[in-house]
């Protein structure tokens, strides 16, 4: 089952909240993909991500992830 997920990434040294922070990424799939993207992300960009579904990403509690190379 397909659903839309929204990446959020953060530097480790931004102090902003998440709620501050653009969505950076919008995609249709399934969870497990959707996971498998994020952990990319982080190693790529060196960041934490947060991982939300659904329309609103500010409104929904999200998975956070940051993978160290």
């Amino acid at each position: 089952m397909e659903a839309k997920f929204n990446f959020q990434l953060k530097q480790r040294k931004d102090e902003r909240g998440w709620d501050e922070i653009e969505v950076y990424y919008h995609t249709y799939c399934d969870r497990t993909t959707a996971i498998r993207h994020a952990r990319n992300l982080s190693k790529i960009f060196k960041s934490e991500i947060r991982l939300t579904e659904g329309a609103d990403p500010f409104k929904t509690s999200g998975t956070y992830i940051y993978e160290i190379n």
